[in-house]
């Protein structure tokens, strides 16, 4: 998805909030001077995580402030989902479509991003898993899906947070068992940026233990094809089908034509709009058939 006047204005707007409380104000102009600079002369491959990633290096060394370490934040996270990951496994299984419950649970999951949303809390998190509010699934699109994964070979899995990488190994755990001619491999960050889920949560979650699990190669909170490493790329490029998870993946993967099914909740304005939704909405689409 390529950047637009929306996500132009809203990295603006991110970029003098943040600067706010300094008090140098010619240090601010030129630190704003730099953001507009960057924001003009990005190029038709630019989008918004991409750009987010490149404000948030520059930002700590201009300033001189060391990057957020969410370490805590994500064992956090991956604590409390491992310690419900049974009785949601089970509740799952228990279901009349386990496969289609796995994928609502997943998509819950998205709510836990610190990048998108101001307060992100354990309570809201349990209450979206645990009552109505995880919405439903597009009939046709999901019978086309379940319909490719009779037949396909590979299948890559685009995870995105901290915590929700286990609601995807439970996905996981059900494409295993369902597909056993499928084989499934996961994406997972390049090192730590914001809460996103990288190596080191995949194997705290046991995920590496389920299924190949590789890197992107890089930090961007996407999948952001310039940077990727040859064998992302190779995954991306050559998987019969693919699960997307987040905005940040959508943002970075669309209009990219590959077999891609995007899970995500809708958390921006934007993304409101273009999908017709209220905010916090689920969505499960093609990138074939958007």
């Amino acid at each position: 998805m390529k950047l637009n006047p929306y996500c132009i204005r809203c990295q603006l707007d991110k970029q003098e909030e943040r600067i706010r409380g300094f008090e140098d104000k010619k240090k601010k102009m030129d630190y704003m001077r730099y953001v507009l600079k960057t924001l003009y002369e990005a190029g038709d491959e630019s989008c918004a995580p991409a750009i987010s990633h490149t404000f948030r290096k520059y930002y700590s060394r201009y300033w001189n402030v060391p990057e957020k370490d969410f370490t805590d934040i994500k064992r956090e996270y991956n604590s409390l989902m491992l310690n419900l990951e049974d009785r949601i496994y089970k509740e799952i299984k228990g279901s009349d479509d386990p496969l289609k419950a796995a994928l609502l649970y997943a998509r819950t999951g998205n709510y836990i991003d610190y990048a998108a949303l101001p307060d992100v809390n354990p309570d809201t998190l349990l209450q979206l898993l645990f009552s109505d509010l995880k919405g439903s699934i597009d009939n046709l699109e999901y019978s086309i899906f379940r319909s490719e994964l009779e037949s396909a070979g590979t299948l890559l899995y685009i995870t995105d947070n901290c915590g929700e990488i286990v609601l995807d190994k439970l996905v996981i755990r059900l494409l295993n068992e369902k597909f056993p001619q499928l084989r499934v491999t996961v994406l997972v960050r390049g090192g730590q940026t914001v809460n996103d889920a990288d190596m080191t949560d995949a194997e705290m979650c046991g995920l590496t233990q389920l299924v190949p699990v590789i890197s992107s190669g890089n930090q961007v909170p996407g999948t952001y094809f310039p940077l990727l490493s040859d064998e992302s790329r190779a995954a991306l490029e050559t998987a019969d089908m693919i699960i997307s998870k987040g905005q940040g993946n959508f943002e970075t993967l669309h209009d990219c034509g590959l077999n891609i099914y995007y899970l995500f909740l809708c958390k921006c304005q934007y993304f409101q709009d273009m999908f017709h939704a209220e905010k916090l909405q689920g969505m499960f689409v093609n990138e074939r058939r958007l």
